[in-house]
């Protein structure tokens, strides 16, 4: 084996996507990967993404360990040892992805309780703007902070492109599949 690291990422990816596909969605998602509606129109079931997801692991997992195994030998000063930048990384990585996913999850019902005090945010999940508020701000802050911290510096583009990469998930998996709940909705 010529590149241990690749070779390893990539093992366990595909033992990560492999566990995802024959133990935990049969035992944890009760929906199939397609399912027909009742006026008999196959629709993508709950099943629909998380498979395509760790189906793309797998493949992209496979990938990295084809390029460990034909690729030259490494120089061992590519490999270095884990450092304390290498923790204060992974440290600040984790910090913005937590952070961007309580902001996702608690916007939405932090506005409806600030705003619409009449209703519950579980009656107002599936209508505008309560339904994208969450994901919007959740999603621009992973986004433009991830950008941000990876250029070191901010810039319009990095606003931009996080602006157009939401529209499109919402015109995606709001408009054009309509019985998919943008995230975090289906927890409510």
């Amino acid at each position: 084996m010529q590149r241990r690291w690749e070779i390893g990422i990539g093992l366990c990816g595909m033992v990560f996507a492999i566990a995802a596909l024959m133990v935990w969605f049969p035992n944890d998602i009760k929906g199939d990967f397609m399912e027909l509606t009742r006026s008999g129109k196959p629709e993508p079931g709950d099943a629909f993404f998380p498979t395509l997801l760790a189906g793309f692991i797998a493949f992209f997992s496979f990938i990295q360990i084809a390029i460990g195994v034909f690729r030259s030998p490494a120089n061992e000063s590519d490999y270095k040892r884990i450092t304390l930048d290498n923790l204060f990384f992974l440290f600040v990585l984790t910090m913005i992805i937590l952070s961007g996913f309580g902001l996702m999850y608690w916007t939405g019902p932090l506005m409806v309780n600030l705003f619409d005090s009449a209703e519950s945010y579980r009656l107002l999940i599936d209508t505008a703007p309560y339904k994208y508020i969450g994901f919007v701000t959740g999603g621009f802050f992973m986004i433009f902070s991830l950008i941000t911290w990876t250029e070191g510096h901010i810039r319009v583009r990095t606003v931009l492109s996080g602006v157009v990469l939401l529209f499109l998930l919402i015109l995606i998996f709001d408009v054009a599949l309509t019985n998919i709940q943008l995230p975090p909705n289906a927890d409510y």
